[in-house]
């Protein structure tokens, strides 16, 4: 059976991703896509690195005989004929490594695939052109990554008191914006308008006014893992 990543790996990929479930939910809540591109490019950066973590986890060399980075393309062939990791993952890390190097995009003559939005020739690419639709399917491949190559992540998150603030943050991303907030497909659903007002009670526990929660307030709420209460 493979190696799933090290709690090392672990901590690190939570801080990371939680700084861009922010400026998703930011972008969520205010109807906008400012930080689309953004995220993108930190999403292309984390697969790479979630991948190199597996692989060494797995006993994949990372450096070559020079000590210098291999080839990212090198170490996926490696993993590929890694005798112990199962054909499952593999076809799906496949599957995943088209969807972000597959040029199947285009901005005026430019054909370009996720990847390429480091790059210099699409660095002129305006933030709105980069489509919802997108970078929410983005976000789905990049949890479909996370869950093939280490199944229990997201518990292992959730157990971390360090960390829990982190997998409210993703759980309630993953069902309102990845899955559309269908029941159909996460299973549950999620009262939008309970997360945005805050009702404040009298001492009988009488509703007696009611607020709109600022984008902070609404984050710091998710964070908490409140939602789960209604």
């Amino acid at each position: 059976m493979p190696q799933a990543l090290t709690e090392s790996d672990r901590e690190a990929l939570a801080i990371r991703w939680r700084r861009i479930l922010i400026l998703g939910l930011i972008d969520f809540f205010n109807v906008t896509n400012d930080f689309g591109k953004m995220i993108i490019k930190e999403i292309v950066d984390m697969r790479e690195a979630v991948i190199k973590a597996f692989a060494r986890c797995n006993g994949i060399d990372l450096y070559s005989s020079g000590n210098r980075w291999r080839r990212f393309n090198d170490i996926l062939d490696d993993i590929y004929r890694h005798q112990d990791i199962p054909d499952e993952i593999k076809n799906k890390l496949r599957e995943i490594n088209d969807f972000f190097t597959s040029k199947q995009f285009s901005f005026q003559t430019i054909s370009y695939s996720l990847k390429d939005l480091r790059n210099e020739e699409t660095h002129h690419l305006n933030l709105s052109d980069i489509r919802k639709e997108t970078v929410v399917r983005v976000w789905r491949k990049f949890y479909e990554l996370i869950t093939t190559l280490d199944p229990n992540f997201f518990e292992y998150t959730k157990n971390r008191p360090e960390l829990r603030d982190f997998y409210y943050l993703q759980d309630f991303f993953k069902v309102v914006v990845v899955d559309g907030n269908d029941e159909r497909i996460s299973g549950r659903s999620i009262n939008l308008e309970k997360v945005k007002r805050e009702e404040i009670k009298d001492r009988r526990g009488r509703i007696k006014e009611t607020r709109q929660r600022s984008i902070w307030d609404i984050i710091e709420y998710i964070k908490s893992g409140k939602y789960l209460e209604f």
